[in-house]
């Protein structure tokens, strides 16, 4: 696992988990590429977008700024940001933050509708943004639900805004 061997053989892949972990100024090359340089311009990425998305500097698709935000996986892609949350949410220097006022944050890790009613119920599509948290987004549960969250946002535009450009909406 850490030399970027093939061990999935289910998938036949590498098993990349300690890439995730090693910090920018090491190395793993796996079919040519160096992973980690990868994984730390993902991360680099990700950062960026999160602190748009927390100043409000990224807006939803009318202009609303997003407040709501709601985390679609199953398994690890589900528990593991669950568990920061929660372990984060009572912390006073967090729940001090004054950028994150007024923002809240919903997971949907079931395929049943319920779970999906519940991790939208009172949200304003026009100011929530779901991220989908997936490793390999084949996972058939997470696949299912950001369909399902692809089609609650694009009915809403199409009654709310007649003639939209529902190709910009998902953008």
């Amino acid at each position: 696992m850490f030399a970027g061997e093939k061990i999935n053989n289910t998938e036949g892949r590498s098993v990349l988990h300690t890439a995730l972990r090693k910090p920018k100024t090491d190395s793993l090359t796996v079919n040519g590429t160096d992973v980690v340089k990868d994984v730390h311009d993902t991360l680099d990425r990700i950062a960026g977008f999160s602190a748009k998305v927390r100043t409000g500097s990224l807006a939803g698709y009318t202009g609303k700024r997003l407040k709501n935000i709601v985390a679609i996986g199953i398994g690890g892609s589900f528990l593991g940001p669950e568990f920061v949350f929660e372990a984060l949410r009572h912390d006073p220097v967090c729940k001090a933050a004054s950028v994150e006022k007024g923002m809240q944050l919903k997971f949907l890790a079931n395929v049943d509708p319920i779970d999906f009613f519940r991790a939208t119920d009172g949200l304003d599509v026009e100011e929530t943004l779901f991220v989908i948290v997936s490793k390999t987004f084949t996972t058939a549960e997470t696949m299912l639900n950001a369909r399902t969250c692809r089609k609650h946002i694009l009915d809403y535009y199409t009654k709310a805004q007649p003639g939209c450009d529902t190709a910009k909406v998902l953008s």
